[in-house]
């Protein structure tokens, strides 16, 4: 057996480990029967954006790119709210992204100083174990830790080094500077991406910002045409030196750019921390408690059973009316951006069965 510690698993176990139990695929790996059909925008964009930045099209003319880039919002969007999404909200919400994508391409190429080299990759590798250098971590039960992410954007510059880049949508302000240096998303993606390409270094994390406001869409920019500037094509194991600042920031009122160069030193904390989440989670002595907080709770979707937990009753059947089993992830054949191995190990290990 293997144990996935995926992003989404860290974040709820550290926001409140009720919820965590409730939804975890390692836990109960449960979700609501009735689903919200809530489009998430910032999803839709990033879909879009690895469209816009697919290796293969980087040399193409944007006007020729530009209406494949807004297709990849339409089909995101159209595969996300199918239920209770009505048709006029759907649109609204599309409109504002063609918007904000038409906007974003008048400006990217001004701050676009690297040459894309992946997009939307899966990627899943082994954590080390800190108690025995040279082995990989284990559960106490002795099945395999594996640490699963995707990267949104893989990057090189023109000095050869390579950094990983992030897309988010800003529904209120810029993120505070000491929060993108502790953001420990990018990091990991910054300390496992060599772990899953052996040998290629990363010199930093991107976090490429946009913001949804009305701002944007009462005044387009007209959208350069042409092609972007060529760059490099090819990925090498060696990245190249990198000096300067260490963290650079640059946009305008609706777009930013934050570039920050991470240290062997942050990446092997990165390590050392996935491997303190999982000896904690996997713990037999682990306990299960709320974490009540109008920013935690208002957002949950497992409010009614936790209720019902703590009021010293059994939530079953609450939990086999209103919930059901999450269908377990898996890579899909095709997808932009999708691997199912490391893509500098050769084949694929064999799926040996499990003794019993």
């Amino acid at each position: 057996m293997v144990y996935r510690l995926h992003t989404s698993d860290r974040t709820a176990f550290k926001r409140c480990r009720r919820e965590w139990d409730f939804s975890s695929a390692n836990r109960q790996n449960l979700e609501p029967t009735a689903q919200s059909g809530s489009i998430d925008l910032e999803k839709a964009l990033r879909d879009a954006l690895a469209v816009y930045y697919f290796p293969g099209m980087w040399e193409w003319d944007r006007a020729i790119v530009r209406p494949l880039v807004h297709q990849a919002l339409d089909r995101s969007v159209r595969g996300q709210a199918q239920q209770a999404t009505d048709d006029e909200s759907r649109q609204e919400l599309l409109d504002r992204g063609h918007a904000l994508l038409d906007a974003y391409a008048a400006w990217a190429p001004t701050v676009d100083q690297f040459t894309p080299i992946r997009v939307n990759t899966d990627f899943e590798v082994n954590i080390p174990d800190p108690a025995q250098p040279g082995s990989n971590l284990l559960t106490p039960a002795g099945d395999e830790v594996r640490f699963s992410g995707r990267v949104d954007l893989l990057a090189i510059d023109s000095d050869d080094a390579y950094w990983v880049v992030q897309h988010r949508l800003v529904t209120d302000g810029w993120a505070d500077h000491d929060i993108l240096q502790l953001d420990e998303t990018t990091i990991a993606w910054a300390w496992a991406w060599p772990q899953f390409y052996l040998g290629m270094q990363i010199s930093g994390t991107v976090y490429n910002e946009v913001r949804a406001d009305a701002q944007v869409l009462s005044n387009p920019v007209p959208v350069p045409e042409g092609r972007p500037p060529v760059g490099h094509r090819r990925m090498y194991a060696r990245s190249g030196t990198v000096s300067g600042e260490r963290l650079h920031a640059e946009g305008t009122d609706s777009f930013r750019r934050t570039r920050i160069r991470r240290s062997e030193s942050e990446l092997m904390a990165a390590s050392a921390d996935l491997a303190a989440e999982v000896v904690a989670a996997t713990s037999p002595d682990l306990q299960i408690y709320p974490s009540p907080a109008p920013e935690v709770c208002s957002r949950c979707l497992y409010r009614t059973p936790c209720l019902i937990v703590n009021q010293g009753q059994d939530p079953a059947a609450e939990l086999s009316t209103s919930y059901r089993q999450r269908p377990l992830d898996t890579v899909q054949e095709g997808r932009l951006g999708g691997v199912t191995w490391s893509m500098n190990r050769g084949a694929a290990p064999p799926p040996w069965a499990r003794q019993s």
